[in-house]
């Protein structure tokens, strides 16, 4: 995984823009150490994700979909939604938000985590 920046529980960031939790544009590298995964969050702008390496996993109501290298995601606004690594696989992942981003406890595999969610 390339150098992102510190960890934490699992994830690391590289900021290229933002992250303004505003109506611009947040642009951000995202690297997921194997197993590890977003809190359960809604991004109100929507958001989009490129995968570059790795493989992994994007949860909405309770059906999760697998990804791999190439694949692009979209999540409209407001959708609740986790995305994470594979158990066994990192995963890298280019994230590009607009609006505010809100966790939400209690819900979905990552419940426990307390991160800054990209």
């Amino acid at each position: 995984m390339p150098d992102l920046g510190p960890q934490h529980q699992g994830l690391s960031s590289l900021w290229l823009r933002g992250p303004g939790q505003d109506d611009s544009l947040d642009v951000a590298i995202v690297g997921f150490e194997p197993g590890s995964a977003t809190p359960p969050h809604v991004h109100h702008g929507g958001q989009t994700l490129v995968i570059l390496s790795g493989q992994g996993f994007v949860e909405v109501d309770g059906v999760r979909t697998e990804v791999s290298t190439g694949d692009i995601v979209v999540s409209p606004p407001g959708e609740s939604h986790v995305h994470g690594a594979a158990d066994d696989t990192a995963m890298v992942h280019v994230s590009v938000t607009t609006g505010r981003n809100e966790l939400l406890r209690g819900l979905g595999p990552a419940a426990a985590g307390d991160t800054a969610v990209e």
